[in-house]
This record gives structure tokens, sequence and C-alpha cells, in this order.
């Protein structure tokens, strides 16, 4: 009788310590998740919980930590191809005079495996979900990628925008294609459960007229979904989109009614004072991608505000950007990235605490992406997008503070198991929805091809790729 009166679950996870990262940060020492289905329906003491349920599978966490997936809000997937090909040192000038032909010849398969690529990646380093930037030219092929491998994704159309262009010829900067396109990928809503879903995108940047910024921000209000957009990247971009406005850029996004919660803002490495006042009353989300900026050297994390943004309240996520922007689909690393840069900056080991960098990870990124009513924190209703680690690596021992030592120490190196939506999708380090040398091997030979109608070497060397026939750097073959 006792144990008919338990509920059936099909997940158990036992001798955990649970970060929950609920409203009130609760940690469970020894604790227990299970799930029914897509849903958490416990989450507590591991004695409490597992004498409330019977499962149909039980995972011992072995006494490690057990904790909600991260949330990746700036994410090109479909770019993955071009990870490391034109040198690390490549000038902007260049590397953007490689990017246009990479653009314009990408086709559909190619795409497909950069993001089959981009979500392996992104899965063995403990992130459930993760927010498309606005830039797979088909977005069937991302969505086919996640749903393969099992990664939740939000999915906007592709290079919405209306005014100036960035350079190559395969997309049309014109407002009546804009339009034609705004909101195509909101029909993956049309089930509430579905694990690809839509969201609306702009390029942003100062690539979009006010009528698109209205018509994109009305059509998400409309349809309850987020508005993304890049804004304020570089300092040139930002004194461009600037000049066009006549005023700083927020201001007047505020002006015209086109900031609200509903937008997300990627990047936004520059705030200027009267820029502030706009942020607060206005509530825009953020994505920070601390080593976006860094990379290039654009000082996002020296001039921007994004701590400050989330001491105020705002909605701030983290994202991996892209793999010449990032070279690791790693939300984790950002954390670890954003941590050390603000404790650098301001001269203080307070400045951002292990606990303000998993916020950001975490429910901080599920905010941002406008889910967190079903994903963030491990609590009873919610999704079942969590991680479970181990200890058994030097990096987590010894364990005297878990949350900090998964921040400031193991980082990716301690995922052991991750769970979206109720499905074991990486099991003890291995996908369960692809073999990870499988989707290696195709994305070199995906790449190879790919470079090869670009006018490059089709064999991938270890050397950055030079012209047909001859072995140089991309700066030695675009000069």
């Amino acid at each position: 009788m006792e144990s008919d009166a338990k509920r059936a679950v099909d997940l158990l996870i036992r001798d955990a310590y649970v970060i929950t990262m609920d409203a009130e940060r609760t940690i469970h020492p020894r604790g227990a998740v299970a799930v029914a289905g897509s849903r958490i329906v416990a989450v507590g003491p591991a004695e409490e919980v597992e004498e409330r349920v019977r499962s149909a599978r039980t995972i011992d966490a072995r006494g490690a930590a057990v904790h909600p997936g991260f949330v990746d809000c700036h994410a090109h997937v479909t770019f993955h191809l071009v990870r490391g090909a034109f040198g690390d040192a490549c000038p902007i000038d260049v590397f953007a005079r490689a990017q246009f032909p990479y653009a314009d010849l990408i086709d559909d398969e190619e795409e497909h495996a950069s993001a089959l690529l981009s979500v392996a990646e992104m899965l063995r380093n403990g992130t459930t979900c993760f927010v498309e930037a606005g830039t797979a030219f088909e977005p069937d092929a991302a969505a086919a990628a996640a749903q393969r491998l099992g990664i939740r994704a939000l999915l906007g159309d592709p290079f919405v925008m209306d005014v100036g262009g960035l350079g190559f010829d395969r997309i049309a900067a014109t407002h009546e294609r804009a339009l034609d396109v705004l909101g195509r990928e909101l029909g993956r809503n049309a089930d509430p459960d579905a694990l690809v879903r839509g969201h609306v995108a702009i390029q942003g940047i100062g690539t979009s007229s006010d009528e698109l910024h209205l018509a994109a921000h009305a059509l998400a209000e409309r349809e309850g979904v987020i508005l993304n957009q890049h804004q304020s990247y570089a300092a040139d971009d930002t004194a461009a989109h600037d000049l066009r406005c006549g005023c700083h850029a927020l201001v007047h996004l505020e002006r015209i009614g086109a900031l609200s919660e509903r937008v997300l803002l990627g990047h936004l490495n520059f705030v200027r004072d009267d820029e502030l006042e706009p942020l607060e009353r206005c509530r825009p989300a953020v994505a920070w991608n601390p080593t976006g900026s860094m990379l290039w050297g654009v000082g996002g994390t020296l001039t921007g505000r994004h701590l400050d943004l989330h001491r105020r309240g705002l909605a701030v996520g983290l994202g991996s950007d892209a793999s010449n922007w990032a070279n690791a689909f790693d939300v984790g690393e950002q954390a670890y990235v954003a941590l050390l840069t603000q404790r650098e900056r301001f001269g203080a080991r307070d400045a951002m605490t292990a606990l303000d960098a998993f916020e950001l990870a975490t429910i901080g990124g599920a905010r941002a992406a406008g889910l967190a009513g079903e994903i963030g924190s491990l609590e009873a209703g919610k999704r079942a997008d969590l991680v479970l680690r181990t200890d058994d690596v030097p990096e987590m021992r010894p364990s005297f503070d878990p949350l900090a030592q998964v921040v400031l120490g193991a980082r990716a190196r301690s995922v052991r198991s991750v769970v979206v939506d109720g499905r074991v999708v990486l099991e003890d380090g291995e996908l369960t929805g692809g073999e990870t040398a499988e989707i290696a091997a195709g994305a070199d030979r995906a790449a190879a091809g790919l470079f090869r109608r670009m006018g490059y070497r089709g064999e991938l060397t270890g050397r950055p790729l030079g012209p047909a026939g001859r072995a140089a750097t991309a700066t030695e073959a675009l000069r």
C-alpha cells in the first residue's frame, strides 16, 4: 500500500548537492530531484523526495552538484565551420572579406553540420538552451540539429535589416524583404511543448529603420515573445547608430517606443550616462558576451555596464556569440571570464561573486530569453533542464563550496550528464543523440567542401587556410 501511494516518476536523481537557483537561492546539500515527463515534480531533501516517489530510473549523484542548465542568450550556431580558419590575429577588415564569401556560399547541409557541432559543444559544456542570434540562413537546419541532439532552442529569422546591410550579397537589406520574413519562425510556437521555438529577431546595430524597429516590437508584443537584436557592440557601430538617430541610440529607441522588457539587447558594450534612465524605465534584457568583446579588443568588459545593470535588477544573461568571437560555446567559461574581468576592473575580490556569475548563467539567462517561468531554476512545475556534475575530477576537490568550485575551478570539466525537457541527452559525458566523433568528422567534411568553393584549399591541415595551391595565412591570401 505504501508503495502504491507514492507518485510514479520517470527519473529520480538522488544524493545530490542540489543548487536550485529559486528566489531564495535554496541549496539542498543532500537533496534529490524527481522528474515526470518533461517537468520537475519534486525538489528537496533526499529523504523527503524519495518518500514521495517511485521512479522508473534512478541516478545516484554520489554527492555531486545538480543545478539548472545554462542558457546561452546569444549564439550564432551556423558559423562554426569558419572557426580558426583565418588565423588568430587576423585583422577585422581581412576577416570580414573572408567571411562574406562564407556567408554567401554556405548551404543548408553545411549549416546543419555547423549547428550539430555547436549543439554538441553546448551540451557537453552544460548548456541546455540557446537563443540563436538571427543569423541562420536556413533556420530549419539549426532546428533539425537542436531536435536531434535534444537541446532547447529559440530561433529567429535570418538577417532582418533594411538599412545599410552587412556587406554580403545573399541578403537584400530592403524594407520589403525585412517585413516579408519578419516573424516566420513564430510558426514553431503552435505547439506549446515544442523544444524548438521561435522569437522575433532583427539584426540591430543600426541596420534597422524606425519603422522596422516598431514593426518588430509590435509583433513581439502581440505574440508574447522576445525581440532579439544586436546593440552597441563596438565603438564604430555605436557611433554610427548615434549619428543616424541624432542622439544616443537607447534614448532614441525609448523615444520611438521600441524599448521594453520584450527586447533582448545582444552585447551592449557601450552605455552612456543618458542611456541609463531609458534602461531603468524600459528594462530590456541584455545578453553579455565577455569573450565576444575581449577576443577582438572591443573593450566591452572595460566600458560596459553589464554588472551594474544586473545589480539594478535588469535581466542579464550570458552569450557565447560566434565561433571566432568566443571560439567555444561554453556559458560556464563566459561566467568565469565575466567574474574575472569585473574583479580586475574594479580592483575588488567581491566586485562580482561566484553566485552572481551562476545567476547570469542560469536564471538570469532564462529571464533574458523570456523563459523564466519554464527554466532557469530547479522548482516543481518547471521544465526538467538540468546538469549533473561529478566530483571525480581534481578540480572539484576538496569541495568546501561546490557552487563556487563549479564556477571558479572545474567549469565544464565536471559535467557528467545533462537532462533537457526530462530527457537525458548527455550521459556520463557521451551524447545520447549522436556520436561526438561522427559530428566532428561531418563538420570537417562540410568545412572542407565549403572552403573549396570559396577558393581555398579543401583539406584541413591544422594551419590557417590559404588560397588553393599554396599555404598562406588569411592575411596574405586576402590582401
